[in-house]
């Protein structure tokens, strides 16, 4: 009795509280699995026990809806008017833009349908006008969000025409598509509207009277930082100038601009001007004296190298509110890093890599990168860590390399190491996630053929053998699913406390003689809940599909079912958008975790 008693606990009972850092890296592995139970999970218990203040829980939240690409979630926080009304860091300000971009602008930027992009505009709140980074543009959705704000202020020539020349470096043709909204723009403003009077003589004759520190802080205002600071570095030292460089490179965060804005504070000697000053610039100079400290440049790469060193802790604690501005590496630098690193390497990958991992997702998720993702496999195997962080990446990681075809030896490898990991986070908690694991590895072609396949079973099923009181019913199901798929004989010492009058379909009872699809990009997960449900419900009319795009069999699915289900954690926001499209008025079953546990726990809760 004791021991069901031990076992059943929460997880957490007997547990240390769990670091920032600890929690900070699971949140990185949940956005990167785009697992939103967990990573809600890890935002309660920051908002609970961790030192930060109300801006930069703020910030986490922007960033873990950015990656679950939410962005209704993002427009409606509760403190985005804060937010927005503060100094926040770049790749808050990318996250707002990208959230704009996809509520506003997206269903009319395409040629041809200019004139309804401009009357979007006009949706736009006042308080999302600001929305300027100041840097060079890297993304269609912040080219189109700042350049369609700068025309509505209707900013001069020379802003436009450089934002049109980095549009022209993100995508061909968007120049084109942009100019031509400015083209209506000025058709519809009386101001504008004869060509005898274009705006760029307007603007020369305003800064005819202005002095250049008035023309670099009406720059600053305009959220045009670089130009700011770089009129401002070709001016007479002054606490204004001062001024000018600290705010502009504090909201910048660039490396480079930081360097030039100290560079020149130290030269002419302001620091003894700027601790006669407020505060603030006492706080930002300590700041950029800081963010410029000597030593190499961080990033991604200095990150990675910290790894292999046997220094570099403060590296590797970097938060996100840093990493974020980081570039991801290239799918080739990264390919080369993964294969040259030691074992010891990769053990610190899978115990410290949250945050690379939520940054370079696309890259693990993307076809043909199975040996990317075993080799990940071997890190969180190696670490030998226990979280819930672990345990979604390993379910994404699997989910990604199986889709990816592997080759027998590559999946071969990819068992043993996911097996370490679940032999390193079992518990009376997690039996049903080691099942989920163990029906996803099965769910595939290549598991028909490969001997780790049945060896993977055996050791499953022996490892969650000390908790088997915790294992459900569609866990024992799943289970007997699988030993008649290998050819295995069930173990029987699982089922024995079993009720033997419990009925495991009655949850699912309600769902007999109904339609019912089930939507998601990871196809042993929803090929998996089906077949369970089949057995559980004779009668459930059930299908699956994984189209990535719109189709008129997905549209049908959608109209049609009387139960459609979607798994956001494997699914593209296009996607899951024209679904609710073609649903209308009936609902759509959200699951937010990967793995067909969580598809039969939705429906279960009817």
């Amino acid at each position: 009795m004791l021991t069901k008693l031990l076992n059943g606990r929460p997880p957490s009972e007997f547990d240390a509280p769990r670091t920032t850092v600890e929690v900070l890296d699971d949140l990185g592995h949940a956005i990167a699995a785009r697992d939103r139970a967990v990573a809600l999970a890890c935002l309660r218990e920051l908002e609970a026990t961790a030192d930060l203040d109300q801006a930069n829980l703020a910030f986490l939240r922007l960033r873990l809806f950015a990656g679950l690409e939410d962005w209704k979630a993002v427009l409606a926080d509760r403190d985005l008017d804060h937010v927005l009304a503060m100094r926040r860091p770049l790749s808050v300000t990318q996250v707002i833009q990208q959230a704009a971009y996809a509520t506003w602008f997206a269903p009319y930027d395409a040629a041809g349908n200019e004139e309804e992009l401009l009357g979007a505009v006009t949706a736009l709140p006042a308080a999302f006008r600001p929305l300027f980074s100041g840097t060079p543009r890297t993304s269609r959705a912040q080219a189109v969000v700042e350049f369609l704000i700068e025309v509505e202020n209707d900013t001069g020539d020379d802003t436009l025409n450089r934002l049109l020349d980095e549009a022209g470096t993100i995508e061909p043709g968007l120049p084109a598509h942009l100019r031509n909204v400015l083209y209506l723009r000025r058709e519809q403003s009386p101001q504008h509207s004869a060509p005898s009077e274009p705006s760029a003589p307007e603007d020369q004759l305003d800064s005819s009277s202005e002095s250049p520190l008035e023309r670099a802080t009406g720059l600053m205002a305009r959220g045009e930082l670089q130009a700011a600071i770089k009129l401002v570095l070709t001016l007479e030292p002054s606490l204004h100038a001062a001024y000018l460089l600290l705010t502009c490179a504090r909201d910048l965060q660039s490396p480079q601009q930081a360097a030039l804005a100290l560079e020149y504070i130290s030269t002419h000697h302001l620091q003894g001007l700027i601790d006669g000053a407020s505060a603030r610039l006492r706080d930002d100079l300590a700041w950029l004296e800081q963010f410029t400290q000597a030593g190499p440049r961080l990033d991604w790469r200095t990150w990675l190298d910290a790894l292999d060193g046997d220094h570099g802790s403060a590296t590797l604690a970097t938060g996100p509110e840093i990493t974020d501005g980081w570039t991801p590496l290239s799918s080739s630098a990264l390919t080369a890093w993964l294969h040259d690193a030691s074992d010891g390497t990769l053990g610190k990958l899978g115990e410290l890599g949250g945050q690379f991992m939520a940054a370079h997702r696309d890259i693990f998720a993307e076809d043909g990168a199975a040996e990317l993702s075993e080799r990940i496999l071997a890190g969180l195997a190696l670490s030998g860590k226990n979280s819930a962080g672990v345990r979604v990446q390993t379910q994404a990681l699997l989910d990604y390399l199986l889709s990816a075809n592997p080759a027998s030896a590559v999946f071969a490898s990819a068992l043993e190491w996911t097996e370490l990991i679940v032999s390193a986070n079992v518990s009376a908690v997690t039996t049903t996630w080691a099942i989920d694991i163990l029906q996803a590895a099965t769910a595939t072609s290549a598991a028909a053929t490969s001997p780790a396949t049945i060896e993977l079973f055996y050791k499953i099923t022996n490892t969650v053998r000390p908790f088997k009181s915790a294992l459900n019913p569609t866990d024992l199901e799943a289970i007997k699913l699988i030993a008649s798929e290998l050819g295995a004989g069930v173990p029987e010492d699982l089922l024995a406390d079993q009720v033997q009058d419990a009925d495991p379909g009655a949850p699912y009872r309600y769902l007999q003689d109904s339609k019912v699809v089930l939507y998601s990009l990871t196809e042993s997960a929803t090929t998996r809940a089906a077949q369970i449900l089949r057995i559980l419900v004779p009668k459930i009319d059930i299908e699956t599909s994984a189209e990535h795009d719109g189709s008129s069999k997905l549209a049908a699915q959608a109209a049609n079912a009387d139960v459609f289900v979607v798994v956001t954690a494997s699914a593209k926001h296009a996607a899951t958008d024209f679904i609710a499209a073609k649903r209308g008025a009936r609902p759509v079953v959200l699951v937010n975790s990967r793995g067909s546990s969580a598809i039969l726990r939705e429906l279960a809760e009817g």
